[in-house]
């Protein structure tokens, strides 16, 4: 029996590098906006430390986990995530499944 071979070209970007849009800082914002949370209440509310959080204000890019955190919080935010990813996203929550 032939096995099929796929082959995968290299990623333009290493492991591990999350590839956050330019205006990252801005749609940060904009998710803060529609919290009405200050910046220390809403690193608390995710679950990251504060300074983290101005770290991304400021040009840095959330690692594994705590992009788990930002994404997780966006989605409770009302249109939240497709704000943070500049999309028409739908959420649907467990208890809206039919």
């Amino acid at each position: 029996m032939r096995s099929a071979r796929i082959i995968v070209p290299e990623p333009d970007f290493p492991p591990g590098v999350a590839l956050m849009p330019e205006d990252f800082a801005e749609r940060l914002a904009a998710v803060k906006e529609r919290t009405g949370l200050p910046w220390e209440r809403m690193a608390v509310s995710m679950g990251v430390d504060p300074r983290q959080l101005w770290r991304w204000r400021h040009g840095a890019s959330p690692g594994g986990g705590a992009m788990l955190s930002l994404v997780r919080f966006a989605t409770r935010v009302p249109e939240g995530l497709g704000e943070l990813l500049d999309e028409e996203v739908i959420v649907v929550r467990p208890e809206q499944r039919r």
